[in-house]
């Protein structure tokens, strides 16, 4: 996973926009000194709210003519026009919520392996280990198994002759 730098504020981006769209507007460097926020990241941020500004101008028809206003150019849809889901989760709510009905049964369920379970519980398109990770965040105990090649015959006596 990769390492996320300093995560800009909604409200730092904005003092970063009214310094920039101020009558003398303020540079990087000196932006960088009452702020604390990197040169190329206060760039960043101008730019793209800019560039975001004047596509909501092209949506609604307007001319690009004008200078953008700071209110236009703050909107939180201007600061983060796309708002990121991310991965999606592989369990939701209600199935973790299933799983957990499934191990609470019954003895019998709660004596299954992990791999038991994922198909009891029909989450065949789930990795193993987030059955693990879900049980765990409901405070279930469950332990990994240990795989081991079953071994015929002749490969235990190779074994133990070894």
């Amino acid at each position: 996973m990769a390492k996320l730098g300093l995560q800009i504020t909604p409200r730092r981006r904005a003092v970063v926009i009214a310094y920039r769209n101020a009558a003398n507007p303020v540079s990087y460097r000196k932006i960088h000194k009452l702020t604390g926020i990197p040169v190329s990241t206060a760039n960043d941020i101008w730019i793209h709210a800019v560039t975001n500004a004047r596509k909501a101008r092209i949506g609604k028809d307007e001319s690009l003519e004008a200078p953008f206003s700071i209110i236009e150019l703050v909107s939180a849809k201007i600061l983060d026009p796309n708002s990121r889901s991310g991965r999606p989760q592989a369990l939701s709510t209600v199935d973790k919520d299933s799983l957990v009905t499934l191990v609470r049964r019954d003895f019998t369920t709660r004596r299954m392996t992990l791999v038991g379970l994922q198909r009891e519980a029909g989450l065949s398109h789930v990795c193993i280990t987030t059955i693990f990770n879900a049980l765990g965040e409901r405070e279930l105990g469950a332990y990994r198994e240990q795989f081991k090649f079953i071994l015929n015959p002749i490969s235990k006596l190779k074994r133990l002759v070894s």
